[in-house]
Order: structure tokens, then C-alpha cells, then sequence
């Protein structure tokens, strides 16, 4: 299933196994998310920023602490 434009997102693909996403406002060079059940692996980034690993463990973590509102006083 691919989904365009979804509030800020583009590039949208999710199936039963993957989800990809772009995180964008408006440029060509913003970073993009791939999460797959068949990897133990999170990537998030792009050819511009590079590119960043994440174990599932370490990214669920990161949500965890995203969704508690840590970072809400700079956003």
C-alpha cells in the first residue's frame, strides 16, 4: 500500500512486513525511516545525512521516551 502526503510524510509504503517513510516539510533531502519484521534492525536517515542503525530494542526505547514528552520543551 502506498500512501501520499500523510501530514508531513511522503513516500509512505506500508505492508505486513515493512514500513518506509520520509519525514518532510518540503525539501529533497530529509531523513526517511525503514522498520522491517524481517530485520533486527531500525534505519533512519538518507544519502544526504547519512545513515543511522538502530537495534528494534534501541529504537522502541527511543519511542518510548519521545512519546513521555522529553523533548517537548524544544519542539
Amino acid at each position: 500500500m502506498k500512501i501520499e502526503n500523510l501530514n508531513g510524510l511522503k513516500d509512505v509504503t506500508v505492508t505486513d512486513n515493512r514500513a518506509e517513510m520520509t519525514f518532510c516539510a518540503n525539501c529533497k533531502s530529509c531523513p526517511s525511516i525503514d522498520i522491517s519484521a524481517d530485520s533486527d534492525k531500525v534505519v533512519v536517515g538518507g544519502e544526504e545525512e547519512g545513515y543511522t542503525e538502530f537495534t528494534k530494542e534501541q529504537f522502541a526505547l527511543f519511542m518510548d521516551v519521545v512519546k513521555s514528552g522529553t523533548f517537548d520543551q524544544y519542539i
